[in-house]
């Protein structure tokens, strides 16, 4: 299995959404796209699923576009909080509803519901209403219907976002055993990050690491616990720090960033340095300031 990404573009009117990405990737990598909000992830996942058609470029899934019917059947995507599923229906009725879409039979979508709901760990609220459930069961069923039909691409946007710690844990314990699959989740939730084999920092293309020193900036709400670490620190107030550092430096520690940080990331940006501040920051200055 694998995805080609390949010179991608969008815009929304005026507005440019994505800009020229390109993007290759295997069965078996877990891809965290890091990024500031409104960089355009979720429009990027939404043309990678083929619900949405670029202006320019394409996707292919194992060669063929992602918009074709046949591509479909090898994707998931567990869109962000939107109600993915109704709520007037019980748990299986979604499942095989959303099943049926995917071309499996009434029967196998039947079969499927019961294995993906014991899996959430929803098995026993199988004929419940989905009105009923909560925020942390709803994900958990949005997840399970992104899975309905075994895909081999699963593209997650923000999967555990607003949902309680109990809730959390049932979804990222079952994305961290998924092997099998082709992951990438949009996500500034450090221990979402954390579950990321590659690490890409987004906003309207994929910035590259070479080429000029590129200094990301990170802000940050709660309490770091950090050491010597190549990053400068700025105490903002109200529990609130930019970490600064070179962009070489960003996915090694944004995929650790639960170790350094009990709180959440609020927003990422990155700039080009100076030519004076390239001179000054040849890491004399390494570790917190």
């Amino acid at each position: 299995m694998s995805v080609a990404v390949i010179d991608l573009r969008k815009k929304f009117g005026s507005i440019v959404a994505i800009d020229g990405v390109n993007l290759t990737a295997s069965r078996g990598e877990t891809i965290a796209l890091v990024g500031p909000n409104g960089a355009g992830k979720t429009t990027l996942l939404k043309i990678m699923s083929g619900i949405l058609k670029p202006d320019e470029g394409k996707v292919l899934i194992n060669g063929v576009e992602s918009t074709s019917p046949r591509a479909k059947r090898s994707i998931g995507f567990m869109t962000p909080m939107d109600r993915g599923v109704y709520w007037r229906l019980s748990a299986i009725d979604n499942l095989v509803f959303f099943g049926t879409l995917y071309g499996l039979s009434i029967g196998e979508a039947r079969r499927r519901a019961r294995e993906v709901l014991e899996l959430m760990g929803l098995g026993d609220h199988a004929n419940s209403r989905v009105a009923t459930f909560s925020t942390g069961m709803m994900r958990r069923l949005e997840l399970g219907r992104a899975l309905m039909h075994d895909p081999d691409v699963l593209l997650l946007d923000e999967p555990t976002s607003g949902i309680d710690v109990d809730g959390k844990k049932k979804i990222l314990d079952y994305i961290r055993v998924l092997r099998d699959k082709l992951v990438i989740i949009a996500s500034h939730d450090p221990q979402e990050i954390s579950l990321a084999s590659r690490v890409l920092y987004f906003n309207k293309k994929i910035v590259e690491e070479s080429g000029p020193l590129k200094i990301v900036k990170i802000l940050v709400r709660g309490r770091l616990m950090v050491g010597n670490d190549g990053f400068k620190v700025i105490n903002m107030g109200s529990n609130e720090f930019l970490l600064e550092m070179d962009i070489n430096r960003f996915s090694s520690f944004i995929r650790q960033s639960s170790n350094y940080l009990e709180g959440d990331i609020l927003d990422i940006d990155v700039e080009v340095a100076s030519e004076g501040r390239i001179a000054k920051r040849r890491w004399g200055e390494h570790g917190i300031n």
